[in-house]
């Protein structure tokens, strides 16, 4: 919308408050000739003397507009970066009371419309209407991160700051959660795929330092108070096995799917990719539904969007940062507002609620705002995914009182944190998450030195040298028994179990090369050729049909004809074989001869 137009939207009155705001003495009454003033003097006459009239705050409120938004002036955007608002007040010497006359005097309402500058105009402010400063994201340097979290508010002892390099977890974590679904212990509920309490301990218990939180960090506060902080790191791994479809349901428990056992060997950065690129677009449940104070999330009117657009645009954020860089949270927030990366949580916030439906509701003014939903969302989405994917790196301290943003709602007063992730405080994009994000091509796993595991006697016992990690002690439960003397011993008819699949057999003997650290020693070297000499002594050829002949001497022609023997082998006296794709070739061969075979049974 042109200037004139945006003019002739205004009533006669608002055209004469806008004029008595021109340094002009021309005055005139006609809607028409009011118009043709304005626009006259906005666009024509010299807007230096009006631009003098300007605040600080007003000037960058068009630098913004002008260079940066196309236009148009966004509020949230504005307040984010300097911390007020101009006053936008149409300036009326007929007045509207005392209260109005009071106001003082802007001129800034000569150039927005509805919110917008419009193009004309736009293009004469180019020049007289500064650049704003570039919009950056502050970072933190390592040794600046905090050792404490001091509560200003509360007389409490500071809180433990955590810190911790996800890489090296994931590396352990995930191939251990996989030989524990492996293993058949895990169960999950049958329609939410969440696991169970049991399960939940058995996932901690194979993780690298087990979850973000320890159980003594847990006040097991009242449900209406904020409820537990943990599990997180162990509640997700199964719905992120699930959605990456390397897991699924059978029965009560997890199952490996055939990917799932590929993964095993496949390259960490792979899997984790995979699983990040599923979870974007398929993860269940919506991570919003882990901020269990936000009430009304499943009231078919709260209208909650689509998770993946919330998930693209964190992601989106996230590809921003620079890599290695610490980067507080609030940091973080600051500069997706800042840069217009946004999303909704809900097309109806007055659906969702703290407390009582009716006076906690988020439709009233400032509950649903962007601290609240989706601030609260982002930190769930980081910390129990990305995090324990190995995405990012995160510091963190407990979530009690720490992350405000909500304390005028009606209903929040006993609350001790909105979200069990309240208390992660920086992150730190990775490489392994750079690449997930698509930032870059190839991935250098960030592997640490790993000492030998263990260490072999002459009858081919084993001992260990050192502490095993989850995946390893999975490893040697699965393929070896502990003796009465501390060592363990490798078992044939456990190796056997799963010697069917070739990747199994690679991978048992990669990890005994990896464990001591070498060439392995004649006696294991042997083991392991047995294993593979007995799980390929057999060969499948394929599905088979069996017949029976009406005698031996037919048996016997059929097998010795020229016509019939290529398609056909004899299984017996009286029994003829024929592998289901010659069975054709067979039956023609056999229409040659002057005979047919029976009807083909099938199964009912």
């Amino acid at each position: 919308m042109m200037l004139r137009d945006a003019l002739e939207s205004r009533t006669v009155d608002q055209l004469k408050n806008l004029l008595a705001l021109l340094p002009t003495d021309r005055r005139v009454l006609r809607k028409g000739d009011l118009v043709a003033l304005i626009a006259e003097e906005l666009l024509e006459g010299d807007l230096k003397p009006i631009w003098l009239e300007l605040s600080e705050l007003d000037v960058k409120a068009i630098s913004e507009a002008v260079h940066a938004w196309s236009g148009r002036f966004d509020y949230s955007r504005f307040k984010v970066k300097y911390g007020a608002l101009p006053t936008l007040h149409e300036y009326s010497p007929y007045g509207y009371g005392n209260r109005n006359r009071q106001k003082p005097r802007s001129v800034l309402p000569l150039f927005f419309y509805d919110n917008e500058i419009p193009p004309d105009l736009r293009a004469r402010l180019i020049s007289l209407a500064p650049p704003p400063a570039v919009n950056r994201i502050e970072t933190t340097p390592q040794a600046a991160l905090p050792e404490t979290f001091v509560l200003k508010d509360l007389e409490v002892a500071d809180y433990p700051v955590w810190r911790h390099s996800t890489e090296p977890l994931v590396r352990q974590d995930l191939p251990a959660v996989l030989r524990l679904v492996e293993a058949g212990r895990v169960s999950v509920g049958p329609k939410t795929g969440v696991a169970s309490a049991a399960s939940l301990k058995a996932i901690e218990g194979v993780l690298a330092g087990g979850d973000w939180y320890r159980p003594e960090d847990d006040r097991e506060l009242q449900r209406w108070a904020g409820g537990p902080i943990r599990p997180i790191k162990p509640y997700a791994w199964p719905l992120l096995l699930q959605t990456g479809g390397l897991a699924k349901i059978d029965g009560s428990k997890l199952a490996l799917t055939p990917k799932g056992r590929k993964a095993l060997g496949e390259p960490l950065e792979s899997t984790v990719k995979l699983l990040f690129e599923r979870w974007q677009t398929k993860g269940k449940p919506d991570e919003l539904r882990r901020v269990d104070l936000i009430k009304g999330q499943t009231s078919k009117g709260a209208r909650l969007t689509a998770v993946s657009g919330r998930r693209d645009a964190i992601a989106e954020m996230l590809a921003t940062c620079p890599q290695g860089e610490w980067i507080q949270l609030d940091q973080f927030f600051r500069f997706m507002q800042l840069e217009g990366i946004g999303f909704e949580v809900s097309d109806n916030p007055w659906k969702l609620y703290f407390a009582d439906a009716n006076y906690g509701s988020l439709g009233y003014e400032g509950n649903a705002s962007f601290e609240i939903l989706q601030a609260r969302y982002a930190l769930a989405y980081l910390f129990e995914y990305l995090a324990t994917l190995g995405m990012i790196d995160v510091v963190y301290t407990l979530p009690y009182h720490v992350r405000g943003g909500y304390g005028r709602c009606w209903g929040t007063d006993e609350f001790a944190f909105l979200s069990r992730y309240d208390g992660l405080l920086y992150l730190r994009l990775n490489a392994l998450g750079a690449f997930c994000l698509g930032l870059t091509d190839s991935y250098v796993p960030l592997v640490e030195s790993v000492p030998p595991l263990l260490q072999v006697h002459p009858d081919a016992t084993l001992t260990l040298v050192r502490e095993p990690m989850a995946a390893e002690q999975l490893m040697l439960e699965q393929y070896a028994e502990a003796q009465p003397d501390g060592r363990w011993r490798l078992r044939l008819e456990a190796a056997m179990a799963s010697a069917a699949r070739v990747d199994e057999r690679e991978r048992l003997g990669d990890f005994l090369g990896q464990a001591l650290g070498g060439e392995l020693p004649v006696a294991l070297t042997r083991f392991l050729a047995l294993v593979e000499e007995r799980a390929t002594a057999l060969r499948d050829e394929g599905a088979a049909r069996l017949f029976t002949c009406r005698d031996a001497a037919f048996a016997a022609m059929l097998s010795t004809d020229p016509a019939t023997a290529p398609h056909c082998l004899r299984a017996g006296e009286r029994l003829i074989v024929v592998p289901q794709a010659k069975l054709n070739a067979f039956q023609k061969a056999l229409t040659k001869l002057g005979y047919v075979l029976p009807e083909i049974l099938t199964a009912s």
